[in-house]
């Protein structure tokens, strides 16, 4: 199991992320082997759990590349490198459907 994924995952089930999902896309893309998506239920928690998750692969001394996007966008995206986070409020991963665009990726054992 992936250390790093784990962990984001654990961070973001602490602060009442909703709908997580850990996608393995390693046999689809050359720039990330997870992808980790979550819901969040209001624009604060969207920065809450984006800050979350950098506030803890800070302190682990996980290095990070960038974060983009903004709450009130209603996504944030932060690459970790290997792994890809994705914060979406409700309405934005509707919109977007990146679990469709995924769909023939497979699901990790720990999603």
């Amino acid at each position: 199991m992936d250390k790093v994924v784990t962990l984001i995952k654990k961070v973001l089930e602490d602060h009442k992320a909703e709908d997580i999902s850990v996608i393995d896309v390693s046999e689809r893309t050359p720039f990330a082997e997870y992808y980790v998506l979550c819901s969040a239920t209001n624009i604060r928690q969207i920065g809450a759990l984006a800050d979350a998750v950098i506030d803890k692969l800070e302190e682990k001394k996980i290095n990070y590349s960038h974060k983009e996007g903004t709450p009130e966008s209603g996504w944030i995206l932060i690459d970790a490198y290997h792994v890809i986070v994705n914060i979406f409020s409700k309405e934005e991963r509707e919109r977007v459907s990146i679990e469709q665009v995924l769909s023939n990726s497979k699901k990790s054992n720990f999603a």
